[in-house]
């Protein structure tokens, strides 16, 4: 039995012992990065080239602790517009000390490198514009693919569990969530327990398999606990977003016992399960009548379009069985089908005392 499966049906208690079980060849090596016991090491990852022949790398920081113990992939990027998810893994890094660590932190700082570079959520490369989000495990084809291939590769030789940083890029602002796909790959139970200790207020724990082709869905079905981990988004960067994201890393870290001592009790978090995205028939200026987070029920007003004169041409309500808004898009302009909110549903909601 591998450490990560061994890992995902451990209680909680059983971890504290988790060091001792850890296979030989650890430290973890990912490209050039080396890992060294009680040290942070820079490095990159050769995935693919550009049309010039320069390479395309990965930037990674392997941050290995003094005491041998479970690997944690950590990236961000996946989306090249979601600048928030990086630099909240940049003050990560900066805060762990792998002196006072068990195990490692594999810390990927730009997944999606050709989309960072086009400042786009995906590479602009007319050959490619596909979503990182629906290509795993990848595969020898277009850029994106490869790139999905290489990481998929990578986590499944190292990674013990892994996360994935995301916000809602330059033109959405989401709620805060924790994303996880219970697959069969890792005992519920434990995969629940694991979630929660995100310490976030909100999960969406995916029981209708959304996002098939992602990495979290992916690696839960091959037995890695696996997790995207979703705060704000828009612009400018909010340094409150930033150090949420990290924070509930670093939560998830103590959880797996790589970092030491135990972050407080959470409350227990409101639950969804199901996903709905709301477009609008008529183009024109998209304003709001919802914030992320805001409760809704079938019928409240998300928001309208107006029309180039300033006039009401369309409503937007929520559709049956919605609960919860996920996220609201900031950008004014709206051609027919803009996505424009998302919204989670089969809410359960401890807080609230609803089901």
């Amino acid at each position: 039995m591998s450490l990560r499966r061994f890992l995902a049906g451990l209680p909680a208690l059983a971890l504290a012992g988790v060091a001792a079980a850890a296979p030989p060849d650890r430290p973890v090596t990912v490209g050039t990065a080396k890992g060294d016991a009680g040290a942070v090491v820079r490095g990159s990852l050769k995935v693919a080239e550009a049309a010039d022949g320069s390479p395309i790398s990965l930037p990674i920081a392997v941050v290995t602790g003094s005491k041998p113990g479970p690997v944690v992939w950590v990236q961000a990027a996946t989306h090249g517009d979601e600048y928030g998810g990086v630099r909240a893994l940049q003050d990560l890094v900066r805060h762990l000390d792998p002196r006072a660590m068990t195990g490692s932190v594999v810390a990927v700082m730009i997944a999606n490198p050709p989309a960072v570079r086009g400042l786009q959520r995906v590479n602009p490369s007319l050959d490619d514009l596909s979503d990182m989000g629906d290509v795993f495990p990848g595969r020898e084809r277009f850029a994106t693919e490869r790139l999905a291939a290489a990481i998929d590769a990578e986590v499944r030789r190292v990674a013990d569990a892994f996360v994935d940083l995301h916000t809602g890029g330059d033109r959405f602002r989401q709620c805060p969530f924790v994303f996880y796909s219970p697959t069969g790959g890792v005992l519920e139970a434990r995969y629940d327990e694991l979630a929660r200790g995100f310490g976030m207020p909100l999960l969406w724990r995916d029981t209708e398999r959304v996002f098939p082709h992602d990495a979290v869905t992916t690696f839960s079905a091959a037995g890695i606990p696996s997790f995207l981990v979703e705060v704000g988004g828009g612009q400018p960067l909010a340094d409150a977003d930033l150090r949420q994201q990290r924070e509930a890393v670093e939560r998830f870290l103590q959880k797996m016992r790589v970092l030491g001592g135990s972050a407080p009790a959470p409350e227990p978090p409101a639950v969804v399960t199901g996903y709905r995205i709301v477009t609008n028939a008529r183009g024109g200026f998209f304003e709001a009548a919802v914030a992320p987070c805001a409760r809704v029920h079938a019928g409240s007003v998300l928001g309208v379009v107006r029309d180039p004169y300033g006039d009401v041409v369309e409503t937007l309500k929520a559709p049956e069985g919605t609960d919860i808004v996920l996220g609201v898009s900031t950008y004014p302009a709206a051609p027919t089908g803009g996505w424009l909110l998302e919204l989670g549903t089969g809410l359960s909601d401890p807080a609230a005392g609803r089901r």
